[in-house]
């Protein structure tokens, strides 16, 4: 990797910055058999670092590699890129609605240190993966995590409010459920907010009977992206849409979940 992609890099994060062996040795694993090294890990301070760092890669061609705690069993936060670690400063919990029922958090947030926030209050985020006392949020929203318990309470999709999130051109979505005249007023934008809504809209009304006649039709299908959870409703949340996507589409900057 050239020097001035490390050197942009430095220059535009607050948080620390890593090229060296060491680091890179040691984000090059996860809980999986996979060993990759990154080209780079950042540990951003914040959003303003996050959007920093992923325009900055954007400039470079340098693929982005968003990661928690690294909890992973099939490789999903190892690979050839700028490994992002929102695990260390980007962990706190901004806010809890208890007469909503909602919680607004950084995807660093360990999700057993949320729930001992949330108990005191008599609440519960109920998605219980084995790794709950290490697993960051924002991972389980990438993975869709389920747990043992998830066939009475849900998956991390069934969990979601709202999604804030960072695409790879530095747009930044704030994503909620919408009813069919938000959605059609999103869509009526001239810019890469309305574009995606469109084009989204598009892709489910052309393939309606194909997404129903072939999406497996099962409690805890946690793979792939969730087009089923659009063909069906007219209320549509595209922060389902990216429940699941493992990273693929946009880096989390916040949740709020139920």
């Amino acid at each position: 990797m050239s020097d001035r992609f490390e050197q942009t890099l430095r220059a535009n994060v607050r948080g620390e910055v890593y090229f060296d062996r060491t680091h890179r040795g040691i984000y090059a694993t996860d809980a999986s058999i996979y060993q990759i090294a990154p080209v780079a890990v950042c540990v951003p301070l914040d959003e303003d670092d996050v959007r920093s760092a992923v325009a900055v890669a954007a400039d470079h061609d340098v693929p982005i590699l968003p990661r928690g705690a690294g909890t992973s069993l099939a490789g999903q936060c190892v690979g050839r890129a700028l490994v992002i670690d929102v695990s260390k400063h980007m962990n706190r919990v901004l806010g809890i609605d208890a007469a909503r029922r909602r919680a607004r958090v950084q995807p660093g947030v360990v999700r057993d240190n949320l729930n001992a926030r949330l108990a005191a209050l008599g609440l519960h985020y109920a998605p219980d993966p084995a790794t709950s006392s290490r697993a960051n949020i924002g991972g389980m929203l990438g993975n869709n995590s389920a747990g043992m318990r998830s066939i009475v309470y849900g998956m991390a999709s069934d969990h979601i409010d709202s999604l804030r999130c960072l695409l790879a051109d530095g747009t930044v979505l704030d994503l909620r459920e919408l009813s069919p005249a938000e959605y059609a007023a999103e869509a009526r934008r001239r810019d890469r907010v309305g574009e995606i809504h469109r084009r989204f809209r598009e892709i489910i009304e052309a393939n309606r009977d194909e997404i129903e006649r072939r999406y497996p039709k099962i409690m805890r299908r946690c793979t792939g992206y969730a087009l089923d959870e659009f063909h069906r409703s007219e209320r549509w949340n595209l922060a389902k849409r990216l429940v699941g996507s493992e990273g693929t589409l946009a880096v989390t900057l916040e949740a709020t979940l139920k």
